[in-house]
């Protein structure tokens, strides 16, 4: 499949938060180099091999702070040379094909942020345990929050999977150092004017990695 005539890689950079998920990473480093000219590897700190196979693959390495997930976005944020951010997991459960869906609207003028959405995209990684009960609805709460505040019709803020432009993640200076820095971005660009497009994007179930 060809990219999109507006797509432009060298715009592009890619940011990949991980952590002992080096049994993947060549895969996932491979999957996205003809997306970016610019990936970037955010380790935390991993026992794995990943920063040896990060380097061979010639991919850009740099370490965490050992604060969380939202750190190393922080991380990746600051040092990527790209004008649009994508913001991609390590465990082989994103569609690598569906990066030019995000990065294009952006390109175009069209969205400050595109955020990727498992329920209308599906998933095949949400646990029927009480937990993933729990962790579902709870997601569906933060929405519905969201959606009443800023009178938005989303529907999944907390997906990892999005782009941003740059200048926008750089003026709005992120604060979570956890998990929280997802919804962070989606309300501090609502907050801010800032335009928000939701996508269909499918889940796949984690390939390694815990």
């Amino acid at each position: 499949m060809s990219l999109k005539t507006s797509y432009d890689k060298s715009r592009v950079s890619i940011i990949i938060a991980c952590k002992n998920e080096g049994a993947g990473i060549k895969k996932i480093l491979d999957s996205v180099k003809k997306y970016s000219n610019d990936i970037i590897v955010v380790d935390g700190h991993s026992n794995d091999g990943t920063e040896e196979k990060v380097k061979k693959f010639g991919a850009r390495f740099f370490l965490d702070n050992k604060k969380g997930r939202g750190d190393a976005l922080k991380i990746g944020i600051k040092n990527a040379k790209g004008d649009v951010l994508v913001f991609f997991d390590a465990d082989g459960s994103h569609e690598e094909k569906d990066i030019p869906n995000f990065v294009t609207p952006i390109l175009k003028g069209k969205a400050d942020l595109v955020i990727g959405s498992r329920r209308t995209g599906g998933s095949f990684d949400i646990n029927v345990d009480f937990t993933g009960i729990i962790r579902s609805a709870g997601s569906d709460f933060l929405v519905s929050l969201v959606n009443h505040r800023f009178k938005t019709k989303l529907t999944d803020i907390l997906y990892s999977f999005r782009a941003i432009r740059k200048s926008t993640a750089q003026k709005l200076n992120f604060k979570s150092n956890d998990f929280g820095i997802e919804q962070e971005m989606v309300v501090a660009c609502l907050k801010n004017g800032y335009k928000v497009l939701e996508i269909p994007s499918r889940e796949r179930a984690r390939g390694w990695g815990e």
